[in-house]
């Protein structure tokens, strides 16, 4: 079986207060009851499910609302053995309600053509929103250990009102993970042929299993019709064997009955 497509998501934020002063918790951008960390996680499980439809291994760096050092965020998409890694998070703009729009950011050049890639999918999946395309930054001091294509996704402010409505909306958040889906498979071909490539191996499996089964079928059957064929062989010369028995018994000839025979003294005529 050929080895699965590894990418690892990163939804951003996480952790809540706890009666613990020293533990450490990060709810990301917060507008009222809405939290980014909570929208992240959301959007996280949305597009693993696309990319495991695609026979994509996917690793979370939290799948709980838990608080992730970024440098253990970073431990757990390295160990995972990845092959592009998408950082979730929504954006925010103190001060400036109407600023808006759609942008990913990557941390090296390396990671350039994939972030246009996500870009180019993101933009596509959201043109029907009016979300506009900020395009690609550039930003150096993210995910600075990274060695395998990287981009932080930020799809909607949280701080504009109509976006914010937006984020609330599982229509508008499938088609986040929808561009970013569409972005990743234009990013890496090798997505798709590892899917053709699993596919045709499971079918050739199952069709493996359905000719053993077929062929353990054979052999019950044949196995029980040999068991029948030596239980009625067997009845078979039992009957030929008492049936000669009978007809030797009825062929051997009985000795005649035991006549008792009269024998008359005959007188003799003589003189003396």
């Amino acid at each position: 079986m050929p080895s699965p497509y590894v990418v690892a998501i990163d939804p951003g934020h996480g952790g809540s207060p706890t009666s613990d002063p020293t533990q450490l918790w990060d709810p990301g951008v917060v507008v009222g009851a809405v939290m980014e960390k909570e929208i992240t996680l959301d959007l996280a499980f949305r597009l693993r499910t696309l990319l495991r439809r695609e026979r994509v291994k996917v690793v979370l760096t939290r799948s709980t609302d838990e608080y992730v050092e970024i440098s253990e965020r970073w431990n757990r998409v390295h160990a995972s053995g990845a092959r592009m890694f998408v950082s979730l998070h929504v954006n925010a703009y103190d001060g400036d309600p109407s600023i808006n729009g759609a942008a990913v950011l990557y941390p090296k050049p390396d990671s350039l053509p994939f972030a246009q890639a996500i870009d180019a999918g993101l933009a596509q999946a959201l043109n029907r929103f009016q979300i506009q395309d900020d395009g690609v930054v550039t930003k150096p001091e993210l995910w600075v250990h990274s060695d395998i294509p990287t981009a932080t996704v930020e799809p909607a402010y949280l701080t504009n009102p109509r976006e914010r409505s937006l984020l609330l909306q599982n229509d508008f958040r499938d088609a986040i993970v929808m561009g970013i889906f569409q972005g990743m498979l234009a990013a890496d071909p090798q997505i798709e042929q590892t899917r053709i490539q699993i596919a045709h191996a499971e079918a050739a499996a199952a069709a493996q299993r359905q000719a053993e089964a077929a062929s353990a079928a054979d052999a019950a059957r044949t196995a029980t019709a040999t068991r029948w064929g030596l239980i009625i062989g067997g009845i078979m010369v039992l009957w030929v064997v008492m049936r000669t028995a009978i007809r030797r018994a009825v062929r051997t000839p009985q000795p005649p009955p035991y006549r008792r025979r009269t024998y008359r003294r005959r007188r003799s005529n003589g003189k003396l």
